[in-house]
């Protein structure tokens, strides 16, 4: 699978291209520095994931997957290594990342929307985890990325019996955030960006999701040192800016 770049208006797209279903021939789907280099540009504040044509990702193609293994088993941890660190850098992105979902969702493309931090789902997308039936489970993260979003008992239900669930369910269990018409899929994923970082400077939007991000990753007290670091660094920005707001 290839992902393609673009920007427009402050806001990134990110294209997964591998007609006709988008597909993971490995699951080092991408070079995590490139998508991070994108993610990290200056002129972007947010950015939107999604797939080309009627699919978002079926996942990673098993076939391909199986020929891997046979040529060099010791070869699929390094991959799967190298794919969670191009999820990484979705999942910690500063700019905050919004999946947009349309046809199928499944495996390694659900994990590649869990990653980002809001999904926009059609009401009829199928979402699951169908390696359950090759006798699998997800290997970029899925679990725990899922038990971020679902009580324990619905992500066990999702991996062991690889069941797939429509947009609507999804949305109803929690697992994306909202299930819209088809049609109007990329358009709420626009309009949600619109409402979260209109009128907010690049700064606010990175120390933002800096902080929320360090809640994760950091202990509490260098969490906090943190947050107190990023609210000074903007409130110097506003006072230089002159605006006399208030905090």
């Amino acid at each position: 699978m290839e992902l393609l770049y673009s920007a427009e208006d402050g806001v990134g797209r990110i294209e997964l291209r591998n007609p006709p279903h988008n597909a993971l021939v490995s699951p080092a789907f991408e070079d995590e520095a490139r998508l991070s280099g994108f993610l990290a540009r200056e002129d972007l504040k947010a950015a939107i994931v999604f797939g080309r044509g009627r699919h978002f990702s079926t996942g990673a193609d098993l076939d391909a997957l199986a020929a891997q293994i046979s040529r060099d088993p010791e070869a699929l941890g390094a991959s799967l290594a190298a794919g969670k660190r191009a999820l990484d850098a979705i999942r910690f992105s500063t700019i905050p990342v919004v999946a947009a979902i349309r046809g199928s969702c499944l495996g390694a493309g659900l994990e590649i929307a869990l990653a980002c931090h809001f999904r926009i789902a059609s009401a009829n997308a199928l979402l699951g985890f169908p390696e359950a039936e090759r006798g699998l489970m997800p290997g970029l993260g899925g679990t725990l990325l899922g038990r971020s979003h679902l009580p324990r008992g619905a992500i066990i239900d999702l991996l062991l019996s690889g069941r797939m669930i429509r947009g609507e369910e999804a949305a109803t269990l929690g697992l994306v955030d909202a299930a819209v018409p088809t049609g109007d899929v990329v358009r709420r994923a626009e309009e949600l960006v619109a409402r979260l970082v209109a009128g907010r400077t690049r700064s606010q939007i990175r120390s933002v999701m800096a902080a929320v991000h360090n809640a994760e990753r950091l202990d509490r007290d260098a969490a906090i040192a943190e947050e107190t670091r990023l609210f000074v660094a903007l409130a110097v920005e506003l006072a230089v800016r002159g605006s006399g707001g208030g905090a």
